[in-house]
Parts: C-alpha cells; sequence; structure tokens
C-alpha cells in the first residue's frame, strides 16, 4: 500500500510505521471509486468537502443525476398523442387560433381587393394548419399553385406569373430535400434549405417535387445546425420541450383518479376467519356474511353485526393533492407560454385577480410568433398575388404596402368611447391653438378604413392654404443677412481665447 504522496508505508518494522490521517483516507478511497468507476471525474468549479463528502462522486448523492434526452417522439407517436390527449391538443391549436383570430389590415389595398383574395383561397384555414403541423411535428409546408405555365419543379417565373390558384399544406414528414443535399451559397436566401422537395402526399399517395420558391415554410422549435441536420432540416416537435412538464401533470392526474376508487374502505373483523375459511364451505359462509352486511348497510338502516365482530371505515388522506397537482399545473402552463386562466379555463386566484396580466403576456408571446414567423410566409404570398396579372392589381406592386396584426387585446365599447372623447378633446385644443387643421382632424380620424387615433400633417395643404408663411421665411433671411453677426456673437457671448476653426461655431 502507498500513501498519496507515494510513500509507502511499512509495516515490518513498528517503529517505521506511520498511521495514514482521515483526509488521506478519504483521497485513496476516491482513487478506488474511480479505479471502480473507470473515470476521472472530479469537480472542480463548485463547493467540495472531502470530509463530509460534499461534491464528491461516490459519496454526493447528487454527482450522480445528470441530464439526458429522455425521449425522441417519432411520428407515429406524435399523431397518437394529438388524436388521443386532450390537453396536448389544446395546446397545439390555441396558438393558432390566436394568431389568426383578429387578422391583419394592409396598407396600400384601401378597396380590400387583396383580401378579397385571400379570403377566396381560404388562407385561414391553410395558415392554421400550417401554424398546427409546424408545432406538432416541427415544421410544415404550404404549396402555392401559381400559374406561370413552369412545372413545380421550376423555379417561379415572376414576369409570366398569372394568378395564385390554391394552397396545400403538408407537415414536414411529408416534405424533404429530393437530393438529400440542401443550399450551401452564403449569399443565398435559401441558404441551409433544400432547393427543390420531394412531396409525398399521404391522402393520395402522390409524389412531387416543388421549388422552395413555390413553398411558405414555417419552422417552430428552431435547433442548432447539428441537431437540425439530424431532424433533416428540420426543427423539433413543441412535445419535445413540454412532455416532461406534461407526463407529470397527466401521471398526477391518473395516480389521483386512482386514490378515489380507494377512497373509503371498509375493514370487517370476523374472530377465528383463518379457521372459518380453511372448514368446508368456509369461503361461502365468509362470502354470504359479506352480501349480509352489505345489504344492511345504509343511511336508515341498522349494521347488524356479531358480537365478536368489528366494522370501521377508513378514507384516504388526500390532504396536499390540491396544491401538488396546482405545482403542476403551473409547470406546464410556464413551458407551454399559455397561462393558467387560459389552457385550465381557471379563474384567477389571489385579491382583486383579474388575469389581465397573464392574458396580456400571452398576447405578447403569440404577437412575437407573428411576427419571427408567420409575417415573412404572408409577405410571400400577398406579394405574389400583387404580381400577379390576372390578379386584383394586374401584375403592378405598389410602392408602399405593409402588412400589420391586428392587436389582440381589444377594448370595450365603454373603453373606446372614453379614449376617442380624450382624443377629440385633445383635437380641439390643437384647432384652437392653430396647431391642427380641421381638415387634417377629419382625414386623420376618419379617411381611412376605421376610425384612428394618429395624427398625420399634409404639408401641400398647408402652404396652399398658408401663402404668407413664404414671405415670413424670406424676410426672417435678408433679416439675418442684413445682421451680419453669428448667432454665438451676440451680447452674451464669451470668447474662450482660443482659436476657432473655420467650421466651429464657438
Amino acid at each position: 500500500m502507498r500513501l498519496m504522496d507515494d510513500r509507502p508505508i511499512v509495516k515490518a518494522d513498528a517503529q517505521d510505521y506511520r498511521p495514514i490521517t482521515y483526509i488521506q483516507e478519504q483521497k485513496h478511497l476516491l482513487a478506488k471509486v474511480k479505479q471502480v468507476n473507470n473515470d476521472n471525474f472530479v469537480r472542480s468549479d463548485g463547493w467540495m468537502n472531502v470530509l463530509t463528502g460534499l461534491g464528491m462522486c461516490g459519496r454526493d448523492k447528487k454527482q450522480s443525476g445528470f441530464f439526458r434526452i429522455s425521449n425522441i417522439f417519432n411520428r407515429s407517436e406524435l399523431d397518437q398523442m394529438y388524436r388521443s390527449d386532450g390537453l396536448l391538443r389544446l395546446i397545439i391549436d390555441i396558438f393558432s387560433q390566436e394568431m389568426l383570430r383578429q387578422g391583419w389590415e394592409l396598407e396600400g389595398d384601401a378597396e380590400g381587393k387583396i383580401m378579397g383574395k385571400l379570403e377566396e383561397l381560404k388562407v385561414n384555414e391553410a395558415m392554421g394548419n400550417l401554424i398546427k403541423w409546424a408545432r406538432l411535428f416541427g415544421g410544415a409546408v404550404c404549396i402555392m399553385g401559381i400559374a406561370d405555365g413552369l412545372p413545380l419543379d421550376q423555379p417561379v417565373d415572376e414576369r409570366s406569373l398569372r394568378d395564385v390558384q390554391w394552397l396545400r399544406v403538408f407537415d414536414r414528414y411529408q416534405a424533404y430535400s429530393r437530393d438529400g443535399t440542401f443550399e450551401s451559397d452564403l449569399n443565398s436566401p435559401n441558404y441551409g434549405f433544400p432547393n427543390v422537395y420531394t412531396i409525398n402526399d399521404n391522402r393520395t399517395g402522390a409524389i412531387f417535387y416543388v421549388h422552395y420558391s413555390r413553398i411558405l415554410r414555417m419552422d417552430w422549435n428552431v435547433l442548432p445546425p447539428r441537431w437540425q441536420n439530424f431532424n433533416q432540416g428540420w426543427g423539433d416537435p413543441l412535445i419535445q420541450t413540454i412532455y416532461e412538464e406534461l407526463r407529470n401533470y397527466s401521471m398526477a392526474f391518473s395516480h389521483t383518479a386512482t386514490m378515489m376508487e380507494d377512497f373509503v374502505n371498509g375493514i370487517l373483523k370476523i374472530p377465528n376467519l383463518t379457521a372459518i375459511m380453511a372448514s368446508q364451505c368456509g369461503d361461502q359462509n365468509v362470502l354470504k356474511r359479506l352480501n349480509i352486511l352489505n345489504l344492511s348497510k345504509s343511511t336508515t338502516n341498522t349494521m347488524i353485526l356479531d358480537g365478536d365482530e368489528d366494522y370501521q371505515k377508513n378514507s384516504t388522506n388526500v390532504t396536499g393533492i390540491a396544491d401538488l397537482i396546482d405545482r403542476f399545473m403551473l409547470a406546464l402552463s410556464a413551458v407551454c407560454k399559455i397561462p393558467v386562466t387560459l389552457l385550465f379555463g381557471r379563474s384567477p386566484a389571489g385579491l382583486n385577480a383579474t388575469g389581465e396580466s397573464d392574458v396580456r403576456n400571452f398576447y405578447d408571446a403569440v404577437k412575437q410568433e407573428q411576427e419571427s414567423k408567420l409575417r415573412c410566409v404572408l409577405e410571400k404570398l400577398i406579394r405574389y398575388i400583387m404580381i400577379s396579372k390576372d390578379g386584383p392589381f394586374n401584375g403592378i406592386e405598389p410602392d408602399d404596402w405593409s402588412l400589420q396584426f391586428v392587436p389582440l387585446w381589444q377594448n370595450t365599447e365603454e373603453q373606446d368611447a372614453m379614449t376617442r372623447k380624450m382624443v377629440a378633446e385633445t383635437d380641439a385644443i390643437y384647432i384652437d391653438r392653430g396647431v391642427l387643421d380641421p381638415n387634417e382632424v377629419a382625414i386623420s380620424r376618419f379617411g381611412g378604413n376605421k376610425w384612428s387615433m394618429n395624427t398625420q400633417i399634409d404639408e401641400e395643404m398647408r402652404e396652399r392654404t398658408n401663402p404668407e408663411r413664404d414671405e415670413i421665411e424670406m424676410l426672417q433671411k435678408e433679416k439675418d443677412k442684413d445682421t451680419g453677426a453669428e448667432v454665438t456673437q451676440g451680447p452674451d457671448y464669451m470668447g474662450t481665447g482660443l482659436p476657432r476653426s473655420p467650421a466651429s461655431s464657438f
């Protein structure tokens, strides 16, 4: 045997024997543990105590804990969970419903021609399925039926584009790279994605190829490049990140339901039960006794017992179960980014609680998904509609069009009335002071598709209605020219005594 400092212990001569200390013994044991476990794991980034075993593998239990992926779901599992788990289906669908609930407004389409075309294409249904399948499977595509005289596997010819005729949605398991490669040109807008997709239509069994310019693609949980390659270029299903919390919550409810079956247990003590069961027809006699006991049990009848028999009722203690389920509920709500009031239909708890802040936070999360995932998809589709020769704009794209999502949080009629009243009072003050013109206020408030509180200044109208403005500016320029002194050289000017550069005003 050798000490940790490689000094041998000689036991032949008692005078040369040196006992090892406790710390040396623990270090020696740690070395043995590492040999048994065939590892060299020693914490060097946290607290460690060889006396108590804190931070030491083999003695500190928490050192044996580590993270790993519990399960990677395949398509069959995702299909089954979406069909059978009502809570998971609600989690998947609620974002799709909220992202499309209030719709959007299109600046530059005052007559609503584009909106009419989108309704004809059933864009709400297509976008709803696109969002749901992207959340459920990790990604999805929507193929646009673009009539430009070219097959689906060729890039869109915008000069020959006549119309967008239909929209078809497929999940990511039905869409993959045709040749297994991805665009490697850093200058390409399609960098990192397939140039041509193979679409396997499970409804008809058809297989066809589609160029990426004819596809609206949506990824949900975007992964690092290494894992993205593992998923054939797609993101992760939402269930991959919420599975642990969803399982904990579902199992908690399942165990609670099992406890309800044994919530109340009746205990009947029968003297000499073992001897009775061992006798001839003893089991039948016991069953007959139990049947008589059950028939006599009620709130009005008296239970008949033998003098030596004893009957008791024991109930299962369920104290604290509701609090535990609430904790699982909160954890699931947190990872889903959906408030408890919406996910479980639970009323807000606490003094003066309305749940308004939770709903607003949820709407902010939905707004973020609209901007990051839905905007680019809609803008690509709308642009193709605009440049379509047979479309509502006859192939001419407006210069200043924009897409704006309608806010999800909507005021009540009373709140809208109060807002309009305050804006009207402010407008009256501006008009009386000459800051705004009545025509500007009228056009700003009621000139669009709906009432607006944003005020727009018409410079051209002001120049036409105020011809003296140019004369005043000319007189001011002549006055400054006649004065000849710089503004900084007035009666209060104090020189520094330092030379000034020509471009300096000091």
